[in-house]
């Protein structure tokens, strides 16, 4: 029986991790639009069988210390082989080796060998979100939203219902990061917050998407006062249509804030399901 091998991928992998991604999700995932990127990155894996590559993974280091495992693809047509399981062990252990802080991934809810493999790892999970998104219209009327200082957001993050359900993570694409002070302060700083009334009565938080920015504009954060949350969806539409964003995306984790999108445009992906975050214990 031939062994999966798993080694840090080259240039000279490229065609093949295409000609896998080319046959997910129908022909519509996103690996084609990062590749290159995560190439020049470094913490990219491919499993061989033979001399063929079969799958691969990527580590990323959303902070110092902080590790997220992702982009885990297999040929499907060598699946139920022990590439998965080969890949997921050898990124976790690529990870450790660095001895971070936390070592994170996601899937959804439906995976069922994803999440075997993870939890036969040591992965526990840790909180559970809702991918929406909805169509980007320009607003006839933009409001004015403030730009608030790190503090008073960090205050309104300490007392959001939405942030302890999220257990302080934020939602960056597929990706989850834990949304430090520090973190804050460098979005605050590079405009990427928002804020309505005094105290402030309602936050929003944008990022680009970071695997395909030049269509969707994720909000990584929304909590607050209706009333102001529905201006500020107002100025995420104004702010996603001046960027030539088509989706504002967001991973929800509040079941109040779920159905407040789910009324105001937004929708789910029915072959998702809940995404799921697991964290190595």
């Amino acid at each position: 029986m031939v062994t999966v091998q798993v080694r840090l991928a080259s240039v000279r992998d490229r065609e093949g991790i295409l000609a896998i991604s080319s046959r997910i999700w129908e022909g519509e995932d996103y690996i084609p639009q990062v590749l290159d990127r995560w190439l020049s990155e470094g913490g990219l894996f491919v499993a061989e069988l033979g001399e063929k590559v079969v799958g691969f993974a990527k580590n990323t280091e959303l902070s110092p210390g902080e590790v997220w495992l992702e982009g885990l693809r297999v040929d499907p047509a060598h699946q139920g082989k022990g590439v998965a399981k080969a890949l997921a062990r050898a990124q976790l252990e690529a990870a450790l080796a660095k001895k971070p802080r936390s070592v994170r991934l996601a899937t959804v809810e439906e995976n069922l060998a994803s999440l075997h493999i993870a939890q036969e790892l040591g992965f526990r999970e840790i909180a559970r979100f809702s991918y929406l998104e909805a169509d980007v219209v320009e607003p006839e009327r933009l409001p004015t939203a403030e730009k608030p200082e790190p503090k008073a957001a960090w205050d309104f993050l300490q007392r959001s219902r939405s942030f302890a359900e999220a257990r302080g993570l934020v939602g960056l694409g597929w990706r989850f990061r834990t949304l430090t002070f520090d973190f804050l302060t460098e979005l605050c700083r590079d405009g990427n917050v928002f804020a309505l009334g005094r105290g402030p009565s309602a936050l929003l938080i944008v990022f680009p998407d970071p695997y395909t920015p030049e269509d969707i504009l994720a909000l990584a954060f929304l909590d607050g006062e209706e009333t102001a949350l529905e201006e500020l969806l107002h100025v995420a539409h104004g702010l996603a249509a001046r960027r030539g964003n088509r989706i504002l995306s967001a991973m929800v984790a509040d079941p109040w804030l779920y159905t407040f999108l789910s009324r105001r445009g937004f929708q789910g992906v029915p072959e998702l399901g809940a995404v799921v975050v697991l964290e190595y214990r």
